[in-house]
């Protein structure tokens, strides 16, 4: 993965720009398990933080950013370049990647 200035975008090998996905999700969730699949079936890379997996001291600090990008403590809190989404929404993911920019309906 070629990575270019901004750090909210990536350039795949095939020169595709694409938002940078990030997300806080729990081990145990099966919506955040549901929301990683979709991504890996998209063939999306992320990269993501199991809160409850953290000590402490990190997960005062994951729960600081969360609330300075303006979403809710609810997993999984999926950062799409600049935009947050909070929950399993693939529509909303698919909308934020264009990922179905040129298709049908």
């Amino acid at each position: 993965m070629e990575i270019i200035r901004r750090k909210d975008i990536y350039k795949d090998p095939g020169g595709i720009i694409t938002a940078k996905v990030f997300m806080y999700t729990l081990s145990t969730c099966p919506w955040c398990r549901k929301t990683k699949q979709f991504f890996r079936d998209s063939n999306i890379p992320f990269d993501y933080v199991d809160y409850d997996l953290q000590g402490e001291e990190e997960q005062e600090k994951i729960i600081e950013e969360m609330t300075r990008l303006g979403g809710s403590m609810a997993f999984p809190f999926v950062k799409i370049g600049d935009k947050i989404v909070v929950g399993y929404n693939p529509e909303k993911y698919s909308e934020l990647l264009e990922l179905n920019k040129g298709k049908q309906k």
